[in-house]
């Protein structure tokens, strides 16, 4: 059971979707045309049942950054000297760069957050303001490619970052290119599709 705009809604689990990037307009598409505009969710469901909206599962993303950084210190004062904020696929605002609505679930444009995280488990959790006059692009590199060629900051793409929670990561068999464990994992893993019933 849910609560939204004064109704109370009983949420059905019609699937999980796994990755969807480009793909993301195509999929929203049909969930509207299956299930009726307004009467679908993407929320994230962990191993332990617990159900969670875009902002409890960005929550994840910030904390298993910051636990990260806390445990690689070096790191850390590696990108806050040299940069002003993190980046994913296209270059934005330092205000855009902190805010995780900037570039989620707008249409035509891939969802794009896991930068925003990563600039507030520094600046917010971790006190560690940024100092440096140029924006990281934070992106993993194509598979196959030249590493040499992939973005300055390809090692910390959330896919090679621990999630804080892995033990609450679902099991699947989802194809992937993040690594286990990952926070890229949790978010992948734990998506899923309700309908309201």
């Amino acid at each position: 059971m849910s609560k939204e705009d004064g109704r109370t809604l009983t949420l059905v689990n019609a699937g999980r979707p796994g990755y969807l990037g480009k793909n993301k307009d195509h999929q929203i598409a049909l969930w509207n045309e299956e299930f009726g505009l307004g009467n679908w969710r993407l929320v994230w469901i962990l191993r332990s049942g617990q159900i969670l909206n875009f902002r409890q599962i960005f929550e994840q993303y910030v904390w298993s950054y910051a636990k990260y950084f806390a445990g690689h210190p070096k790191e850390a004062e590696f990108l806050i000297t040299n940069f002003s904020f993190a980046y994913d696929k296209e270059l934005i605002s330092r205000a855009e760069a902190f805010d995780p609505y900037a570039l989620y679930n707008k249409p035509g444009r891939p969802n794009q957050f896991h930068h925003v995280a990563l600039n507030m488990a520094l600046e917010k959790v971790l006190r560690l303001p940024f100092a440096g006059l140029k924006p990281i692009q934070v992106r993993e590199g194509k598979p196959g490619s030249d590493q040499n060629l992939w973005p300055e900051g390809w090692r910390w793409s959330p896919g090679r970052i621990p999630a804080a929670t892995a033990e609450l990561i679902p099991e699947d068999n989802l194809p992937s290119w993040w690594q286990k464990g990952s926070i890229e994992h949790l978010y992948q893993s734990a998506k899923a599709s309700l309908i309201a019933k």
